[in-house]
């Protein structure tokens, strides 16, 4: 509730009109609510149309992913659905919540029963879509709004326990590329930027030009084919029942409109991936997977969902437009064979370096040249070529001051939200911005980390309604915080020391040639001070994860996190040279 009021407040646009009760289309406005529930019902059914479908085969078993279902995969999967919107059946996830065991066994029956005959109940392909407006968009607009889609409760808990079996199969046997991010343990977008950011880093160091296309997908999980998908599945090693089920749960799938409290006439979809599903996500990594087969040799690539960012680093800028050109045909011809659109004019081409370019060479995807820009945001980061640093400390603080503006207005001392309210909210919304970014800002100056800290201490004492001559250190022990720029080094520790104990499937370590993870002089010294103050168990600073197939001590590690071939680790050193305290792990 404070976060919609907030967002609200630090926007500037506040109109007085409803414009999402009037539609315009056609050259006409349309008010009657059920008329506009069918125009966006014929909207988002316009992405779907009947294709011709491929010969499957469902014959090879997978012992894994054909297993019978556990009891406790069943209890976890109740445990982790959240409390959202139930779908056409109306049955919420609390009801599953509160079932005694006897009633999860008969629940478990049918499950297995279903997943062995492959037959879904109709409410399970059934689903409601509210359209909700894009920002910035014209709500008058049915193009201006994207689907949000509320399945079946009942549906999302068996779609849970086949995502986890899947996406465990797929990480523990290597079988996805490690330039994918997002929707996979320790694939997260902390870990896309660091190393998105290490690049340039390494290419200015090397003072090679670094070039960086960013391209979008058109409606992406609109725009997947179900045969090609379960082609793709097959060709992974995911058979059998599982496929088969996966199939039958995305063919001839029914969705209605909710707008205005009014339903639309039942639409079928015959392509796409649901919207709300909790297999679509990894389904859609599944049929990314093959795109990596379009990067010319010294070409790189990074994918989060539907963000694609390819780029490459060279001390020939001619050699570089040879390689992205070579490159963009091919992801051309990729996306014309699996039938996906990128969009040109939402795409963008960058040069990241130091070394100055005085004519930028001309680069085309299907024959459109791509613009050239000063600055090109990647999962809510901007990078620029000039100043980076600062200039992602910049847009992090305009972001932050018009959270400030917003969190003024909400801090009345009479009728205002409660004072740890106001400290949540300065957390989760305003904080949260340079908390996302700690890995990249770890790596900025003491200056700019000051200018962190102001942002800080000005929102707190918002919150706090002090006065603004209180000392930083008054304000920071009433709202029980550490300073930000504290906190930023603390959070880039955990990151580090989690990629050092999670090596073998970290995605830092994965790319043949290069170590995205080399650690500069500060990480460095960081590591020294957090390493020799560690006690038996370093619970104080991070909860490692352990899998059976990995060895959690980052004492045991190989590889060298410094990035230095022929040196041990920094790790290492400290156990060779005794400065750790016993066995930290």
């Amino acid at each position: 509730m404070f976060f919609k009021i907030l967002n609200k407040l630090s926007s500037r646009t506040n109109p007085n009109v409803k414009n999402h009760e009037i539609i315009f289309h056609n050259n006409r406005y349309e008010t009657n609510p059920v008329k506009q529930s069918n125009l966006f019902a014929n909207q988002f059914s316009s992405y779907s149309h009947e294709v011709q479908p491929i010969p499957l085969d469902y014959s090879a078993e997978n012992e894994f992913l054909n297993k019978n279902i556990e009891f406790w995969e069943l209890k976890r999967a109740i445990s982790k659905t959240k409390n959202s919107t139930p779908g056409a059946d109306n049955i919420p996830s609390i009801w599953f919540k509160k079932l005694d065991d006897a009633s999860l066994l008969k629940i478990l029956g049918m499950l297995q029963q279903q997943f062995d005959s492959s037959v879904l109940p109709k409410a399970w392909k059934h689903t409601i879509i509210i359209p909700i407006p894009k920002p910035n968009k014209d709500k008058t607009k049915v193009t201006s709004y994207r689907p949000i889609a509320l399945t079946s409760v009942f549906c999302k808990i068996f779609e849970r326990i086949l995502a986890h079996c899947i996406t465990h199969f797929l990480t523990s046997r290597k079988k996805l590329n490690p330039n994918q991010y997002g929707f996979l343990p320790f694939r997260d977008n902390h870990t896309a930027i660091y190393k998105i950011y290490s690049a340039i880093s390494e290419a200015r160091k090397s003072k090679e030009f670094f070039v960086a296309v960013s391209l979008d997908i058109k409606s992406a999980y609109d725009s997947v084919h179900v045969d090609d998908l379960i082609l793709k599945c097959l060709q992974l090693g995911i058979s059998g029942k599982v496929t088969k089920w996966i199939h039958h749960f995305l063919q001839d799938r029914s969705f209605q409109i909710k707008w205005r409290n009014f339903l639309s006439n039942p639409k079928t979809s015959f392509k796409g991936l649901p919207q709300g599903s909790v297999l679509s996500p990894i389904l859609y990594v599944i049929f990314m997977n093959d795109f990596f087969e379009t990067l010319d040799n010294n070409v790189e690539c990074s994918i989060f969902a539907d963000d694609i960012f390819v780029y490459c680093s060279h001390h020939s800028l001619t050699y570089i437009q040879t390689k992205i050109q070579n490159t963009l045909e091919l992801i051309y011809k990729w996306c014309c064979y699996w039938k996906l659109t990128i969009c040109p004019e939402k795409s963008a081409i960058i040069e990241l370096s130091n070394k100055q370019v005085t004519s930028f060479p001309r680069i085309t995807y299907a024959g459109i040249p791509l613009p050239w820009s000063e600055s090109i945001k990647y999962l809510g980061i901007q990078f620029s070529k000039y100043n980076q640093n600062g200039h992602i400390l910049r847009s992090l603080r305009n972001k932050a001051l018009k959270k400030i503006n917003g969190l003024k207005m909400l801090g009345y001392k009479r009728n205002g939200p409660r004072t740890k309210h106001l400290i949540t909210i300065t957390n989760n919304s305003i904080l949260s911005l340079f908390f996302y970014s700690s890995p990249i800002i770890n790596k900025f100056s003491d200056t700019h980390l000051k200018a962190c800290n102001v942002i800080q201490t000005t929102a707190l004492r918002i919150a706090l309604g002090v006065p603004i001559w209180t000392p930083n250190v008054i304000l920071l022990k009433l709202a029980g915080q550490e300073i930000l720029s504290g906190k930023i080094k603390r959070l880039a520790m955990q990151f580090f020391i989690k990629q050092i104990a999670t090596q073998p499937i970290s995605a830092l370590f994965h790319t043949p040639g290069r170590i995205y993870s080399q650690l500069v002089e500060k990480d460095a010294e960081s590591l020294r001070i957090t390493f020799r103050n560690l006690s038996c168990i370093p619970d104080h600073i991070i909860s490692l994860p352990i899998f059976p197939h990995s060895n959690p001590n980052i004492c045991e590690q190989g590889g060298h996190p410094t990035g230095k071939p022929g040196k041990p680790g920094i790790v290492r050193e400290f156990r060779e040279t005794g400065k750790s305290q016993g066995n930290l792990f």
